[in-house]
């Protein structure tokens, strides 16, 4: 790809995210429910949702922005979405319920989806 093919080439600089809800979590609090929040991180900024208590399937409805790190296929790393819900312990340290991985330039090169999905 030549230098002019590049500076016509438009990058996103910034990503807005919503936590909707989780499901199909593992239990780990007592009465078969979990106190769950989940982390969202793009490359080292973090955001963290409020605690969602007493639930199997919690909803939070929570929004977070993100600068984005240059976006190029060796930056691939740092150009991740990562989403972990946690289980708030009220002793020892909060337990692991579910995560994913999400390849934002794999959402960029995706030509057939919306952009806002």
């Amino acid at each position: 790809m030549s230098l002019a093919d590049q500076s016509q080439q438009w990058f996103p600089t910034s990503v807005q995210v919503t936590v909707l809800q989780a499901r199909g979590l593992r239990i780990k609090g007592k009465n078969g429910t979990n106190d769950a929040y989940a982390i969202m991180q793009v490359a080292k900024d973090k955001f963290s949702t409020s605690v969602a208590e007493k639930s199997v399937a919690p909803v939070w409805k929570e929004e977070a922005a993100f600068d984005l790190p240059l976006f190029h296929p060796s930056n691939a790393e740092r150009c991740t979405l990562q989403v972990c819900v946690m289980h708030r312990a009220l002793v020892g340290p909060d337990k692991m319920l579910g995560q994913a991985t999400i390849n934002l330039l794999e959402l960029q090169d995706n030509k057939s989806r919306n952009k806002t999905e």
